[in-house]
């Protein structure tokens, strides 16, 4: 009797989050072979049973890497397991469509696969336009307008009732997001987004990184900025697994406490919302999506009426976990590519609440949801406890940051032989160049 060989996926990633690494291990134990293109210092590298590679430093070397692995390996899905990655994956379908490269066809194929229709691309990178979308399926969503210059803000201001969001589009962990209680606030919130996507960002970008791909901003207008009704509420979101516009399975959380004001969820409590449940399946059908996709909402304080925010392209937080077959979204995955699924060791989660490891560790080691939560640490791969027991940077240094710490190392050095005082910090050598902090 022949044995089906086992399902294989590739994941790309350009950021280091512990969650990438979670789902890779979940993934391999659902059945799939994984294979995982990641930068430098990404702790896919080291993973026994799984084939990691590094990416690439610049764009066109992250494309170069990501279409040979698919010529060579032949996977049956494409993970991006972030938003930069999911740029690069579009990027690499709208050349294949133009015909080029070895295997062009194969390309497109697997791309549509794991993504769903090419709009997906589209409201997944301009965040603005799915919610307008949004509203014309007649979901409830925050009252939004997109923002042109700094006179045009200040006239829906006149109107607008605080708190207010402005949000930019093509950011993603929360860092594009601005929460402005007066006139003031909203318009510094609006200069320091229309900045972060600026041309002049984009030159230290390219410099840091020796990369010229962000030159492209010159020649192109930047992201939309949005000013957005603020809906007083609690933050959830709904997590699904589809194929080519049917929810294949999904779970929907409440955020007890997340990253930042507008980051992701370190700690979540289990919710059947209907109203969650519909909309997703609602937008999954509308623009006909496949793969992992996340669904924001607000729930609203005094009805509990969700209001959907946004939409990540890519698996969430929670994607691992899986309490039935409703919800086990790595089985329903493997399923959709007529794989066998494997049985998974769900966790006995007898609380409603769960604290996500190693995300709310690294927010509070001395969080009350340690304790009295459920803890979801993955006892069974002590090399992922051990890997993440300290919070890790999403990227790894660029050359100015490397420059730093030679030179704070060499100081140091320096000091310790001749008992001098230690030379100033990388921070005052180079305006505050220190590495960035894990999202």
């Amino acid at each position: 009797m022949s044995v089906c060989p086992p399902p294989r996926v590739l994941v790309v990633a350009t950021v280091h989050w512990a969650t990438t690494t979670r789902l890779c291990l979940a993934l391999a134990e659902g059945g799939f072979e994984v294979a995982a293109l990641v930068p430098d210092g990404h702790g896919l590298l080291e993973f026994p049973g799984i084939a990691g590679q590094r990416l690439g430093r610049t764009r066109a070397q992250a494309l170069r890497k990501i279409r040979t692995t698919i010529e060579r390996a032949a996977p049956d899905l494409l993970v991006s397991a972030d938003d930069p990655a999911i740029g690069l994956a579009r990027l690499l379908y709208g050349r294949a469509l133009r015909g080029l490269g070895r295997d062009p066809r194969r390309i497109a194929d697997l791309i549509e696969a794991s993504a769903g229709m090419p709009s997906a691309f589209t409201f997944a990178h301009e965040k603005s336009r799915f919610i307008e979308l949004a509203a014309t399926q007649g979901l409830p969503v925050p009252r939004t307008i997109v923002i042109g210059a700094i006179d045009e803000l200040r006239a829906r201001l006149v109107a607008a009732r605080f708190p207010v969001v402005l949000k930019r589009d093509q950011s993603f962990g929360g860092r594009g997001v601005r929460l402005a209680r007066d006139g003031a606030e909203a318009e510094r919130a609006f200069l320091e987004l229309q900045a972060t996507g600026g041309r002049l960002a984009a030159l230290k970008q390219a410099l840091r990184k020796r990369d010229p791909a962000p030159l492209e901003r010159f020649y192109r207008q930047g992201p939309a900025i949005t000013l957005q009704e603020y809906i007083t509420g609690r933050p959830a979101n709904r997590a699904v697994t589809c194929h080519r516009g049917t929810v294949l399975a999904g779970l929907s959380v409440e955020a007890l406490r997340t990253n930042g004001p507008f980051g992701p969820a370190t700690v979540v409590r289990l919710t059947d919302s209907q109203g969650m449940t519909d909309a997703a399946a609602r937008m999954v059908r509308r623009l006909g999506l496949s793969g992992f996709v996340g669904f924001d909402f607000v729930l609203e304080e005094r009805t509990g009426r969700p209001f959907l925010i946004e939409m990540n392209g890519r698996p969430t937080q929670i994607c691992h976990l899986a309490l039935d077959k409703t919800s086990d979204m790595i089985g329903a995955l493997a399923a959709s590519v007529g794989a066998v699924p494997r049985p998974r060791l769900l966790p006995n989660i007898e609380a409603p609440t769960v604290a996500l490891f190693p995300q709310e560790v690294w927010r509070d080691p001395t969080s009350e949801f340690l304790r009295s939560a459920h803890h979801d640490v993955p006892w069974a791969s002590p090399d992922f406890v051990e890997r993440y027991r300290k919070a890790v940077p999403p990227e790894p240094p660029d050359w100015v940051q490397a420059s730093c710490e030679r030179l704070r190392r060499a100081g140091r050095a320096v000091w310790i032989r001749r008992g001098a005082r230690p030379l100033p910090g990388p921070a005052s050598l180079l305006g505050g160049a220190e590495p960035p902090p894990a999202v």
